[in-house]
């Protein structure tokens, strides 16, 4: 999945590789039993920064608190990951979760969460993401936005390349 955002008059590409997307799906609120799971996000960076490729997601961790609408990470961890990731020439670009929910919605907690991350976090990236998993399949059940110093920026709308055809 392809989704392009624009930041302070930037064009900034973000690719799901499909290993990302099947990651969400196993960790999906998919019975009433199942509680919140969620982690990080890592992509090759190309294109002068502009082109984010998400090729993994980590979480959840055994030392996790969550619930059926509550997920709190180990931060600990969460350092320990980037760190990792880093070393291996990826890099840290947001948070996922999941919602019991068909298309989910972040609350007004999410969204502050992931200003708070921006702001904190040592960084070159114009913004951090913010992906929430539904219990309905792509693309109606996934929440993506960016979250930057300007604040939330949702993806433009799709535009087919001239080889997808217009049809």
């Amino acid at each position: 999945m392809i989704y392009r955002f624009k930041i302070d008059n930037t064009i900034l590409t973000v690719e799901l590789s499909d290993s990302v997307l099947a990651y969400f799906n196993q960790h999906g609120q998919h019975s009433d039993a199942s509680p919140e799971a969620g982690g990080q996000l890592f992509a090759n960076i190309a294109q002068e920064g502009c082109h984010w490729f998400v090729s993994s997601a980590t979480g959840p961790r055994p030392s996790d608190h969550r619930s059926r609408f509550f997920f709190n990470p180990d931060r600990r961890i969460e350092r320990r990951e980037i760190k990792d990731a880093y070393e291996q020439g990826k890099h840290y670009v947001g948070d996922w979760h999941t919602h019991p929910q068909r298309s989910p919605q972040p609350s007004a907690s999410d969204t502050r969460s992931m200003g708070e991350i921006f702001e904190k976090s040592i960084h070159q990236l114009p913004g951090i993401l913010m992906i929430i998993v539904g219990t309905h399949s792509p693309p109606e059940g996934i929440w993506i936005s960016m979250h930057s110093s300007l604040g939330t920026a949702l993806p433009l709308p799709f535009e087919p390349s001239p080889r997808q055809g217009r049809g």
